[in-house]
């Protein structure tokens, strides 16, 4: 009787841990495929916001370059009419 009992007990624990092992794999396999679709979709999202920040940039150097061109005329424009004369150094 209780080799019977303990032959059906090691049945069951078997059968559940085959069980157990078969989701496991499964879910690990899930996982994996979902981790390696979220790898390339971070790549393709990282590589347009470089692109996009690269563009940013570029404009704000424009901008700037502009800007200080135009402060640097209104510079020259004051000094010219406050009657500043170049230095002796720069003739």
């Amino acid at each position: 009787m209780d080799a019977v009992q303990t032959l059906t007990n090691a049945l069951v624990v078997a059968a559940v841990g085959a069980a157990l092992a078969w989701m496991v794999t499964g879910f690990r396999r899930e996982l994996r495929e979902d981790i390696a679709g979220l790898r390339t979709e971070l790549r393709g999202d990282i590589d347009g916001l470089r692109t996009e920040l690269r563009g940013e940039i570029h404009g704000l150097r424009t901008e700037l370059g502009e800007e200080i061109r135009g402060l640097r005329s209104d510079l020259t424009q004051v000094a010219l009419a406050v009657g500043a004369r170049p230095r002796a150094e720069n003739e």
